[in-house]
């Protein structure tokens, strides 16, 4: 509580002291209540106590004097609020509260006040207080709203500036930083931090212009990747321009961000970007992201893992097979109790499913859902059985980047989910066949 007007600035620890209360209407409940709970010896002086006020009077929590305001009253108190519905017997009381240098506040009129009230948000390790000086109590109580709606995020913030020094990228350095599935609210702490302060942003086609902004102004963004250009004999050369270019920014004393959607070190050869950084000897960190699997999954209200439905989690790169003559998967060992979560797999949904279904040993009924653009706008979702994986793709033009869940726990769709837009979804009426 802070002093204005005639008096110097000061704080008061209201613990034990005697505070005066004029008033006993809704205003006033407020503040008794406030007074309490910050230790104060509350007397309240109304002509008719509201209930709030008449509980707390004969709880014993405060004292009660039914009748007028009487200067003899203020006798030993250290600060009186005036909140009446009389703006006369408000004036009153801040008259004979200055003759006596008792700090007063009167509700709704600045102009009597020695002192004003800032609204105030609070949480488990902060008070935060907002003030209009007395002229605005409307808008000091929407701030005061707006701080408590994002109490999580500031005391997340309080907690950061406590016990850590500023995220900064080191000049000379290369950071391999996962961007997340999409959404820029998932971005971890420390990639935002080095983000936005990196030199260069070696970037992939698949990090959203939403997180890329976030990059300092004045920081160079390159892509290497695009669009039909990242498998076979192309890719191998787009990815050997990566690592040199990783390092010879480097070697020029930049600060280098190597964004890459999702974590890097799942099916994003961050592990070779690193092997490369570590043999010519430039400096590196890896710092991870949240896998699409787990994002997409949570957006579309998908358990990976669920009692009874799914115990186990396997994540598979579907386009593995297109320059190989043999698949690494072994599909006869993939648990079909669990959940798959396929990577990649869109453009050889056909292959996908099949390979599951006739090697794997899965039932046609399996429940499989598709993921496209999960945790960002313009999300969808498309469910149905595997047998009819394809089709389903191809009937809903389903493009990456996108996912496939394939398991029982993939008929499942929490309410709960976060939509940064309504996403769109289609469920075909056997999903739920085989649970």
């Amino acid at each position: 509580m802070t002093v204005k007007g005639p008096y110097f600035p000061i704080f008061f620890d209201l613990r034990g002291a005697k505070v005066l209360v004029v008033g006993a209407g809704m205003v006033a409940a407020r503040k008794v209540a406030a007074l309490l709970a910050h230790g104060a010896d509350v007397t309240v002086v109304a002509k008719e106590f509201s209930a709030p006020v008449r509980r707390l009077v004969e709880a014993g929590s405060v004292r009660g004097i039914e009748g007028p305001f009487r200067p003899a009253h203020l006798a030993g108190m250290r600060l009186a609020f005036a909140a009446t519905s009389d703006p006369q017997a408000n004036r009153l009381v801040s008259r004979e509260a200055l003759r006596r240098n008792i700090p007063v506040n009167v509700s709704d009129s600045p102009r009597d006040c020695s002192f004003i009230l800032p609204a105030v948000a609070s949480g488990g390790e902060f008070t935060l207080a907002v003030s209009t000086g007395g002229k605005h109590p409307g808008a000091a109580r929407a701030i005061r709203e707006f701080l408590e709606e994002h109490r999580a995020e500031i005391s997340v913030r309080l907690e950061r500036g406590r016990r850590r020094k500023a995220i900064r990228a080191a000049s000379g350095k290369v950071y391999i930083v996962g961007a997340g599935p999409g959404d820029p609210d998932l971005l971890t702490v420390r990639a935002l931090g080095l983000l936005r302060s990196a030199d260069i942003v070696l970037h992939d086609y698949l990090v959203p212009e939403e997180i890329l902004s976030l990059s300092a102004p004045g920081a160079k963004k390159v892509c290497f990747a695009r669009r039909g250009k990242t498998a076979g004999h192309g890719s191998a050369l787009k990815q050997n321009a990566i690592h040199e270019a990783m390092a010879r920014l480097a070697r020029e004393g930049k600060s280098v961000v190597r964004l890459k959607s999702g974590d890097p070190l799942v099916f994003g050869r961050g592990g070779e970007e690193a092997e490369y950084l570590e043999r010519a000897g430039v400096p590196f960190e890896i710092v991870p992201g949240i896998t699409a699997a787990v994002g997409c999954a949570a957006a579309a209200g998908i358990p990976l893992t669920q009692r009874r439905l799914s115990s186990s989690v396997t994540l598979l790169a579907g386009h593995e097979a297109d320059d190989k003559e043999d698949s690494g998967i072994d599909w006869r060992r993939l648990p079909t109790d669990g959940t798959l979560a396929v990577y990649m797999g869109v453009a050889r949904a056909e292959g996908v499913a099949r390979d599951l279904m006739e090697k794997g040993g899965f039932p046609p009924g399996t429940p499989a859902a598709v993921v496209e653009n999960g945790t960002r706008k313009g999300q969808r979702v498309v469910r149905g059985r595997l047998a009819d994986l394809p089709r389903l793709v191809e009937e809903s033009g389903i493009r990456s980047p996108a996912l496939l869940f394939v398991g029982k726990s993939a008929a499942l769709a929490f309410a709960g989910r976060r939509e940064r837009e309504k996403p769109q979804e289609r469920y075909d009426g056997s999903v739920a066949q085989g649970i």
